[in-house]
């Protein structure tokens, strides 16, 4: 009985074979819906700000923007998603930091990070960069390189510009030789846009040579700084010309007052001078007033009359303050000598 039960589920329409095709028609279903997702599982809406690219078999075989892009499923085409040309893409670069953490290392490989000036100081940088992508086919090809490429091109770049610059071009080392110097100051806004430029440079070059990398550098934001060493002999100068100026200024003040004070000095001895002059002159005139009178002939004044009165007044002052006084007769030759105390 059992085996009759068997043999009749096991004929068409049976249960058993009602069974296996509504299996087959459900595994069916399943791979045609599967097949359909494979199909479509490869297209994807590109978002307004990126584009596409298209590869098949590892070949770029077109671009596409914004979107709603479809392509065939993997692994016949492959989709990589990009930055439009427009969006700067930022990148860290820890070239010309070095591996001295700021010091200047006695290991030749972890100074990369120091570069030279062309006044023979030295300058690190801390570097940031922006670039965009101009060739998208380029930039996929090269993707795994372009970032080690861009470092190097940018510590190259720095070198070369470094080179041709002093210090005070670079940053602010000197405060006292940048106050007054725009040359410095515009040198210093210059940098970056030198930098910027020279990149682009070798980046055309490599273009040129075949080994186009699709990008263009847009901004260098850069901090130079000095290293441990260099800064503290840079501070060091730094105090002392602080110091001297400090020195100088007041040295400056001092001198200042020394001045209004001489100046105040001669000014009241000039004064002086001149008042003591013009008292003396007064005097002179005062005492010498008879004797103009007398020579200038001023009217009703007796000549012999006033000399004889002008010459007996002065005469006994200047006897009085001789030592002796010997006078003689012209005539008959008589001599008389009178001490200066019987005068007194």
């Amino acid at each position: 009985m059992k085996g009759a039960e068997r043999k009749d589920d096991l004929e068409p329409g049976g249960a058993w074979a009602q069974s296996i095709e509504l299996s087959f028609r459900f595994l069916f279903i399943v791979v045609f819906v599967l097949g359909i997702g494979w199909a479509v599982s490869n297209c994807r809406e590109v978002p307004p700000d990126s584009r596409a690219i298209v590869l098949r078999f590892g070949t770029v075989v077109r671009e596409a923007k914004a979107g709603l892009l479809v392509v065939l499923p993997r692994p016949f085409e492959q989709v990589i998603v990009l930055p439009s040309s427009d969006r700067q893409i930022e990148l860290k670069v820890d070239t010309l930091r070095g591996g001295g953490g700021g010091a200047i290392s006695s290991d030749p490989r972890r100074n990369t990070g120091v570069l030279l000036t062309g006044d023979m100081s030295v300058v690190r940088f801390d570097a940031t960069l922006f670039y965009q992508i101009t060739d998208a086919s380029a930039y996929v090809l090269s993707s795994e390189h372009v970032a080690p490429a861009l470092a190097r091109l940018l510590l190259a770049s720095a070198v070369t510009i470094t080179a041709k610059r002093d210090l005070d071009t670079i940053l602010v080392a000197r405060p006292e030789r940048n106050a007054s110097s725009d040359a410095a100051r515009i040198g210093r806004e210059g940098l970056r846009t030198d930098l910027v430029a020279e990149m682009n440079r070798r980046l055309a070059d490599l273009g040129r040579h075949g080994a186009e990398l699709g990008v263009r550098v847009s901004r260098v934001d850069l901090v130079p700084s000095i290293p441990a060493e260099a800064k503290t002999a840079f501070d060091s100068v730094l105090h002392a010309l602080q110091v001297a100026e400090t020195a100088i200024a007041q040295a400056r003040t001092q001198a200042e007052t020394m001045k209004q004070g001489a100046d105040q000095e001669r000014d009241r001895i000039l004064t002086n001078a001149q008042a003591a002059a013009q008292e003396r002159v007064t005097e002179a005139q005062t005492r010498t007033a008879a004797i103009m009178a007398l020579s200038q002939g001023v009217p009703g004044l007796s000549g012999d009359m006033l000399s004889r009165q002008l010459y007996q007044e002065q005469i006994a002052k200047i006897l009085g303050r001789a030592n002796k006084v010997f006078t003689t007769d012209g005539t008959s030759g008589a001599r008389l000598i009178v001490p200066a105390g019987a005068r007194q």
